[in-house]
């Protein structure tokens, strides 16, 4: 009998501080020294440019934010339909 390795790619890290207008966005890529930062505007445009962001990297994504009224709900839906979430 052989063992199964599965290989799995360390998944690039996000963190969303949420805000009315714009959230402020960090991403920790494996093997990269330094975090990368975006500031993403509260639009649907602006949010698929975080989503093809973090598509480009071709690794798991682990996203987490808090929760800030009800300002984190579209960016939610939209990371959740990508898959991302």
């Amino acid at each position: 009998m052989t063992d199964a390795i599965i290989a799995q790619s360390e998944p690039v890290l996000v963190a969303i501080d949420i805000a009315k207008a714009r959230h402020e966005v960090l991403i920790a890529v494996p093997g990269k020294k330094h975090c990368r930062r975006l500031t993403v505007l509260n639009q649907l445009d602006e949010f698929n440019r975080l989503i093809a962001t973090l598509l480009d990297y071709s690794r798991p994504v682990r996203a987490a934010f808090e929760a800030t009224g009800n300002y984190h709900r579209a960016l939610a839906y939209r990371l959740g339909n990508a898959g991302l979430m």
